[in-house]
């Protein structure tokens, strides 16, 4: 845990809990010089069954891969330390099979909420209009301020976000709300905001340094802003869904549109392309019809 000065204090909370309701329970009771390449493969192996569930019966696989990312770099800093003798560091980890369903939000759903949020405009409600028309996820939207809207260049800046971290450690458990950058340089970004939809932002506009959806100088939590848009759901009698979804719709439409995929990906404030074409870009069938049909004509035209 030497590392705690030297990382944001999300990760640091992250890697703590692993440590102490992972690592520790099984492999906590080994003698460093006792550890060999088998022990640690079997206990990766074994997350996919035991521990915190998911829908697979096990952790999920982003968990086992930051335990495998600590595990490596406890083994490694032994090795320099002449603390404990060389062990293989290429393990394999359990992967998920399940196809990650994203749900998108229907066009009479997209409207039902559009119209309520017009129809009863508030600093609280105009945040999920904010998140289904510009992408951006809960912590960055619950961490905006007035001073991130710019009026005259019709912008929007991403340079914060808000979680809840549980910080685990030997004497005690932390829960406490952090307000820090986003986890990865893409993520600081400016989004374009349509002129119309800035007359409606300035119907609720406060002083710049209060937050955008309380419209003063006191932040609400994710957690807190999910229960509220799940009041709204239960209002417009739709069914729940989570928050992040508006996110996936907003990504949806601008695919569906035909926006190029890296424009989709900047917005978005993913670290890379791929991330975007891997959750986002998934072809129908009459488009790979469209396709090859594409393909077969150009090669009858070559024949003839």
């Amino acid at each position: 845990m030497e590392k705690k000065d030297y990382i944001k204090e999300s990760t640091y909370a992250n890697y703590s809990n692993n440590i102490f309701n992972h690592i520790i329970p099984k492999l906590g009771n080994y003698y460093l010089n006792e550890l060999n390449h088998k022990i640690i493969q079997d206990f990766l192996l074994g997350l996919s069954k035991n521990g915190r569930k998911d829908n697979n019966g096990g952790l999920a696989e982003k968990t086992i891969k930051d335990i495998t990312i600590i595990i490596k770099g406890s083994i490694k800093k032994g090795i320099n330390e002449d603390k404990i003798k060389h062990i293989e560091l290429t393990f394999n980890y359990p992967k998920d099979n399940k196809e990650n369903k994203l749900y998108v939000l229907t066009k009479r759903e997209q409207n039902k909420i559009t119209n309520y949020v017009l129809e009863n405009i508030n600093s609280k409600n105009i945040g999920l209009l904010i998140s289904l028309y510009s992408g951006i996820r809960i912590g960055e939207l619950c961490a905006l301020k007035w001073d991130n809207v710019d009026f005259k260049k019709n912008c929007l800046t991403i340079n914060k976000t808000i979680q809840r971290v549980y910080i685990k450690d030997k004497d005690k458990n932390v829960s406490k709300v952090i307000i820090t950058t986003p986890k990865t340089k893409n993520a600081n970004r400016e989004i374009p905001i349509n002129k119309n939809f800035l007359e409606i932002l300035k119907k609720v506009k406060s002083d710049k340094e209060h937050y955008i959806l309380t419209g003063n100088e006191k932040y609400i939590e994710p957690r807190t802003y999910r229960k509220y848009f799940n009041k709204v759901l239960d209002e417009l009698k739709i069914k729940h869904f989570n928050f992040h979804s508006l996110r996936h719709t907003f990504a949806t439409n601008c695919i569906s549109l035909g926006v190029d995929y890296k424009t989709v990906s900047e917005l978005l404030g993913h670290a890379n392309v791929n991330i975007t074409l891997n959750l986002y870009v998934h072809p129908r069938y009459s488009q790979k019809k469209k396709c090859i049909d594409l393909v077969c004509k150009v090669f009858q035209e070559k024949v003839i």
